[in-house]
């Protein structure tokens, strides 16, 4: 019997020098075969989680991971919750600021990173 190949899902917002990995239910040693050591495992009562990461395979880019435990996990709540996170990661990365005169670039990020983990959730890919 063949063990599953995690699929580690790459997005790029294009207008962000970050790149944005959803990855469901990976194991450990795959996230460091591609990230390098410094992932770690989540946290046990944890669902979800964000980890600034670089990519070390095939070229080094760096970007957010998020990462679900399983599918079931994957609720509209969960991935607003999340992609909050990353969005946040980016900015911060870009020197950006979250303001109330200027919400629209981070309520796009915000889409963006949602809409990516409800592909991996649908199957779904644009």
């Amino acid at each position: 019997m063949s063990e599953k190949v995690t699929k580690i899902h790459e997005f790029d917002p294009k207008i962000y020098p970050r790149l944005v990995w959803v990855v469901v239910g990976a194991k450990l040693e795959c996230l460091q075969d591609m990230f390098g050591p410094d992932v770690k495992e989540m946290d046990e009562c944890a669902l979800a989680e964000v980890s600034r990461v670089g990519r070390k395979k095939p070229d080094n880019r760096g970007g957010v991971l998020i990462r679900f435990r399983s599918k079931k996990d994957m609720t509209t709540a969960i991935i607003a919750h999340e992609s909050s996170h990353a969005a946040i990661d980016i900015f911060d990365y870009c020197e950006c600021c979250i303001s109330t005169d200027n919400q629209e670039p981070f309520a796009y990020l915000v889409e963006f990173c949602a809409d990516c983990c409800n592909q991996v959730k649908t199957g779904k890919f644009k």
